[in-house]
């Protein structure tokens, strides 16, 4: 985290890790989402008895620092927001250490704050982890919550499942890592193949990951 020059109007946009990824890897980005933040700027400051007037009332507020972009955020703590939303946080039980392949994984998230919601699950690498009863190419899904499992790789690698409040806004970034497989063909960044998608199909229909 660092602070912005605030002398000026700034704009500062960054890419998200896997967005990096794309580009380093000399592919064309299609950005279809972004996310703005005001999460350093107290409202509370707006001054409605400033002496100098009504030009004065945000002179506090006008000449904070603003906070540098961040890929993702943990919690909201914006002040132009409900009162009720306010510090509130998601909390998930999360996987630790690597996980084998065919490892069910489950997220069933709550909002901590009083704030009953749905999420949006994005996994970043369906390489290494799928949402069970799909096809692995299935990247997104909202809902209260979902069971993962992960899939055979050659290699040892970590991807992540981005959980968004579909009401609070706010982002957990769960973190997964998955073990190499000996006896699996495809390296993490490997397209999938229709043989592996019926694998993982055929796991989830024998109770893998259920």
């Amino acid at each position: 985290m660092g602070f912005l020059d605030n002398s000026s109007i700034t704009v500062d946009a960054i890419l998200t890790k896997r967005g990096r990824q794309i580009l380093a890897a000399g592919g064309d980005l299609n950005i279809t989402k972004f996310a703005l933040s005001d999460e350093e700027v107290d409202y509370t400051l707006w001054d409605v008895t400033h002496p100098n007037g009504t030009d004065s009332y945000g002179t506090v507020i006008e000449n904070m620092s603003l906070l540098e972009a961040t890929p993702a955020r943990t919690s909201f703590r914006s002040y132009l927001i409900d009162n009720s939303i306010v510090g509130a946080t998601i909390n998930v039980a999360e996987p630790s250490g690597q996980l084998d392949s065919y490892t069910p994984v489950s997220l069933h998230p709550n909002t901590i704050g009083g704030i009953s919601e749905q999420y949006t699950f994005t996994i970043e690498n369906t390489n290494l982890i799928s949402f069970d009863g799909t096809t692995a190419a299935v990247s997104t899904r909202t809902g209260t919550g979902f069971d993962l499992t992960t899939r055979p790789i050659n290699a040892a690698a970590t991807t992540t499942v981005t959980i968004t409040g579909t009401i609070s806004g706010i982002v957990k970034v769960v973190t997964i890592s998955v073990k190499e497989d000996p006896g699996a063909v495809n390296p993490p960044d490997a397209p999938l193949t229709p043989d592996e998608i019926q694998d993982l199909m055929d796991a989830g229909a024998a109770g893998v990951g259920g």
